[in-house]
């Protein structure tokens, strides 16, 4: 049962931050961090360093849109815009090449090199079987562990069948480990929750068929991690940047307006993101009541800011913040499906209260009727039941 922290842009100097809650390691960013700044970082964890769990994802996706410091890495091939990319063999030699960088650098997992399919087919998937299998041979000679890296398009998943197929072929890997991100092509701004509802219930249940054989590793998780705890995934990865909570084909490259940083108020209870104005007036109705913050320290710290008028920011605050939520409820939902589903019992209720009772009309159109919890809620109960 591990929550790992997926590293971004400065993302280092979170784990000399106590109120991050535990986390069992990180997910490196060659994007963000040459080999160098990897090199630097680890050695900065310190006595920190022989505790964590150091997974090299080597990021091969969709460099074409912005490769930021890749093309440091002795794995990036000058000819990837130009090579076959359906060619096994060109991609076991960037496995190899992966992790002979990783050995360099002393890191404990390697997930295997996987493109960014056009169709999602069952060949695509026996290509990430083959790859990884390659790459687990030579980090075995390392003594390196291996995650299999599978993409799954949530779109792909409308036809429940979908679960046994991928399934049946990511279950005949060497790699005991995998390492699964979901593509939600409906999603347009990294801050939104996951959405389809009807590739969702496939999701979960292909996640409990691969729990039964393999450690499952969600990556790029956010409050959805309530559906892959529930399906029986054994780790999840977040990050502090919206775009490191969503993966999408373009996942690198700043959001419309700018990129800035807004400060967002995680509200556990509704699973979801809020800005300061729908936190000051959930706190003017009274939703916070006498609510114990203990659990997760930001949280006091940021409701006093908004008490108190305080024009300070908090940007770094709110990632604090939602970093401890999601190391509190992984470890709270881990090995306890029933406790899962009910959080989302709970939740859907809750924004009943917020719709239906208070009347409250959140800002951002995603939050306005807290659809996704009750998606997430059909999810676990129909793919639980496949």
């Amino acid at each position: 049962m591990a929550a790992y922290l997926q590293l971004g842009h400065n993302s280092w100097n979170l784990f000399e931050e106590p109120d991050i809650g535990r986390y069992a390691g990180m997910v490196l960013s060659p994007v963000n961090d040459s080999p160098a700044d990897v090199a630097a970082g680890l050695t900065r964890l310190g006595d920190l360093r022989p505790n964590l769990d150091v997974i090299l994802d080597p990021q091969l996706y969709n460099p074409a849109v912005d490769k930021g410091l890749m093309d440091r890495w002795s794995y990036f091939p000058s000819d990837f815009a130009t090579a076959n990319h359906a060619d096994a063999a060109w991609w076991i030699r960037r496995g190899i090449e992966v992790v002979e960088e990783g050995a360099k650098l002393g890191v404990n997992a390697i997930c295997s090199p996987a493109l960014l399919p056009r169709r999602f087919e069952d060949a695509y998937y026996s290509l990430m079987v083959e790859i990884a299998d390659a790459t687990w041979q030579e980090a075995s000679i390392h003594g390196l562990q291996t995650l299999l890296t599978a993409i799954v398009s949530l779109s792909d998943l409308a036809n429940p069948s979908r679960a046994y197929a991928i399934a049946s072929v990511l279950s005949r890997s060497r790699c005991d480990r995998i390492y699964l991100t979901f593509l939600n092509e409906d999603v347009k701004q990294q801050r939104e929750p996951l959405a389809d509802p009807a590739g969702l219930p496939t999701a979960v249940h292909l996640v409990k068929l691969l729990s039964a054989q393999m450690r499952v590793h969600v990556a790029f998780a956010s409050h959805d991690l309530v559906m892959w705890k529930y399906a029986g995934a054994t780790d999840i990865s977040s990050g502090k940047y919206m775009n490191l909570r969503r993966f999408s084909p373009g996942r690198w490259q700043e959001e419309k307006g700018g990129g800035q940083q807004a400060a967002y108020w995680t509200e556990g209870s509704l699973l979801t993101l809020l800005r300061s104005a729908d936190v000051e007036r959930l706190r003017r109705d009274g939703w916070f009541g006498d609510k114990d913050l203990s659990d997760n320290p930001a949280s006091g710290r940021i409701m006093e800011l908004i008490q108190t008028g305080s024009t300070k920011l908090w940007v770094k605050e709110s990632w604090l913040q939602y970093l401890r939520w999601i190391s509190n409820a992984e470890a709270s939902w881990h090995g306890r499906p029933d406790a899962a589903e009910q959080f989302l019992e709970q939740s859907h209720r809750l924004w009943g209260d917020i719709v239906n009772v208070r009347r409250i009309l959140f800002q951002d159109w995603f939050n306005e009727h807290g659809t996704h919890v009750k998606n997430w809620l059909n999810a676990v109960r129909e793919g639980s039941a496949r």
